[in-house]
């Protein structure tokens, strides 16, 4: 996208967002006013009455505990945070992962049809799993220590709902959470059984004969003990290939193509104790040929997603001026990749790798407000690996190759918000990692925050961040005796300011700056991992969010990021510009919402190709008939834009998704 074109981006917004409401708004507004006007004065509001009122005013105090693992106040935490809750994601109809990701600011989302990849303010390089960014389920890390994916599609043990909202940290996040936290932390926070509360249930259709059903029962009992436990299924049949296939072989490869999956999801909390566990499963199939011919033969590739997690946290507060937080998580994955072949003889073949995992996670806090002006923490991680393994072959026979891995990695970290007075607030925070594969790496941070003016914050910031190399990378390596690629290492300044000029109109402007360094990517010529030279990031984002008095909502941001290696060439598959528009019409108040997206991604390169940009429009119609039901239909990619992409970085761009119509209903007895 050209200078000209943001420009221009940037002038429509502030139009829109000084723009009186329009008529139809303004009776929205009139009707809503009329019928609180029809409340007798001194009568209370109904129980529906008070659930369906418009919040106009923009937020100034959102909560997050992402930035510094405790829940304050997104102006004072010490980097910047982007959230979106649980209203947002039903307004406007986001179903995965990779809609509510693609929907923040700095964030890009493709898919290969198998795996979502997600780049982060310039830097998503083909074939990536989502290594440099860490993801965690209400604050438990879950990338996994074969590939350290952040696996994000149908295999994520969280459906959307029972997303309580997702917080978005960029920046470099080691010196709270050592590895992976290397271009941001993600952390989904799931809901309580207070909005869980009795039995729900929930089923979606799509135009892609893509169908999902969801389940679930919650129970707080106050002052005891709450939990609740979910379960989903889905699958999709007849899905279309992303490139051009012979007309002949339409019918044969539909077949062969499809998506299954299922997850159970719970949560037990009594006294300080709170128990959690999930199950995620996933198969996805495609149609693979079995020879280079074109007549070849049609076989069945199958790809096989296994998760599961158990976790016991332990929180108590101690004489008011303390706090002790400790978990433990036991976690296992196992990825089957199964690919057919003719043999030698003619016959049927498959050929097997599968990576498989097991690892405990420790995490032990300690925070205390004892002293004045200083808000203390400190605390240790540690993670050992009991199981990494990856095994090739022929089905049925010896494996071609084994690899085995076997790693322990701890953390000690420390950080002081030190109030200076009521106006000047420093973060200093200091972590350090030692690995048995990989070393040590010592990591700070260190944020000034300013607050001297009504309604508005300064924040500079510094970080840094590193990520080692994984066992994926370790066992292309070895065979070759290539060495193990050291870990990468980025540097990042950034200044923030955000200012609400008025209760329904703020902004936000963000500026950064970044060196990575030891990037790990393989090289073409030696097909082995090996580090980069030196890249640098520059960028900025800017964001706005208005409301008006009838209900209606706008959220806007624009990011903008120049990416480089040490020779001046841009990074693959790094868009230089993202747009992204938010914007909810009530029609009659909350009870029928219509909400519209906009998503532009300017050009990008990947593998010497040039890929055009694109942008995309959403609609979500949200009907609220009782408080027990909802209804949503939704349209994406409304004018069926066909855009390509290059997730994985070979042979040929891949169709993304196209026209969508998507019908889900909800239903809650007893809550």
């Amino acid at each position: 996208m050209r200078t000209s074109e943001c420009a221009g981006w940037l002038l429509a917004l502030a139009v829109a967002a000084c723009w009186p409401a329009t008529p139809a708004c303004a009776q929205a507004a009139r009707e809503q006013q009329e019928g609180q006007q029809e409340r007798p004065a001194g009568a209370d509001a109904t129980l529906e009455q008070l659930l369906r009122q418009t919040l106009n005013d923009v937020p100034r105090a959102v909560e997050e505990s992402t930035s510094s693992r405790f829940a304050q106040s997104a102006a004072d935490a010490p980097s910047v945070t982007y959230v979106l809750t649980d209203a947002d994601i039903a307004r406007h109809g986001l179903r995965n992962m990779g809609d509510i990701l693609r929907s923040m600011p700095g964030l890009y989302v493709t898919s290969d049809g198998n795996f979502t990849f997600v780049g982060a303010r310039g830097v998503g390089r083909p074939g990536d799993f989502n290594a440099r960014l860490l993801f965690l389920v209400d604050g438990m890390r879950v990338n996994d220590n074969i590939y350290d994916a952040g696996s994000l599609g149908p295999e994520f043990f969280v459906d959307v709902d029972l997303i309580d909202r997702v917080e978005y940290a960029p920046g470099p996040g080691s010196a709270l959470y050592g590895n992976n936290a290397f271009l941001g932390v993600v952390n989904v926070i799931t809901k309580g059984a207070d909005k869980l509360r009795g039995v729900q249930a929930r089923a979606n259709i799509d135009g892609d004969r893509r169908r999902e059903v969801r389940a679930s029962w919650g129970q707080r009992v106050p002052g005891q003990w709450e939990g609740w436990l979910a379960a989903s299924t889905f699958e999709q049949d007849r899905i279309a290939a992303p490139f051009d296939v012979p007309a002949a072989q339409h019918a044969a490869m539909d077949r062969r193509n499809w998506d299954r999956g299922a997850r159970l999801l719970g949560m037990a909390s009594a006294g300080d104790w709170t128990l959690r566990a999930g199950v995620a499963q996933r198969e996805r199939d495609f149609p693979a040929f079995l020879t280079q011919a074109a007549n070849s033969p049609l076989g069945q590739q199958r790809n096989v997603y296994d998760a599961a997690f158990a976790s016991l946290a332990w929180e108590r507060t101690v004489a008011e001026d303390w706090n002790l937080y400790g978990a433990v998580a036991l976690k296992r994955s196992q990825y089957r990749d199964t690919h057919p072949y003719l043999g030698e003889d003619g016959g049927d073949r498959e050929f097997d790798n599968v990576a498989a995992g097991r690892w405990v996670n420790l995490d032990l806090r300690v925070s205390t407000h004892r002293w004045r002006d200083h808000d203390l923490m400190a605390g240790a991680e540690y993670q050992s690996d009991r199981r990494q393994e990856i095994v090739s072959g022929t089905v049925g026979e010896e494996p071609d190759a084994i690899f085995y891995g076997r790693n322990r990695r701890h953390g000690l970290f420390v950080q002081d918000a030190w109030r200076l007075n009521d106006a000047h607030r420093l973060i200093l925070g200091l972590r350090h990692d030692q690995a048995m594969v990989g070393g040590g790496s010592t990591n700070p941070r260190l944020a000034w925050i300013w607050s001297g003016l009504p309604d508005a914050t300064l924040k500079l910031m510094y970080g840094s961040a590193f990520r080692e190399a994984n066992l994926y990378e370790y066992q292309v390596n070895a065979p070759l005796d290539a060495p193990l690629p050291t870990p990468e290492r980025v540097r990042t300044l950034e200044l923030a300011w955000d200012h609400r000029l008025t209760p329904r109109l703020q902004y936000q402007v963000s500026l950064y700056g970044s060196q990575l360094r030891d990037l790990i990517s393989v090289n073409e010529d030696t097909a082995v991992f090996e580090n980069s030279g030196l890249i640098r990031n520059r960028g900025a984002e800017l964001g706005l969010e208005r409301r008006w008095d009838g209900g209606q909502r706008l959220r806007a941001t624009v990011s903008l990021q120049d990416t480089r290696d040490s020779g001046g060439r841009r990074l693959e598959n790094s868009p230089r510009t993202l747009v992204k528009l938010l914007y909810a019409q009530p029609l009659r108040g909350d009870a029928l919402q219509l909400s519209w997206q906009a998503l532009s991604v300017s050009r990008r390169s990947a593998d010497a190709q040039d890929l055009p940009g694109y942008a995309l429009l959403n609609a979500t119609l949200l009907w609220r008939p009782s408080l027990g039901t909802d209804v949503s239909l939704g349209l994406y990619n409304m004018g069926n834009v066909r855009y390509y992409d290059m997730p994985t970085g070979v042979d040929i761009p891949l169709r993304q998704e196209g026209r969508v119509l998507r019908f889900s209903l909800t239903r809650r007895f007893g809550s």
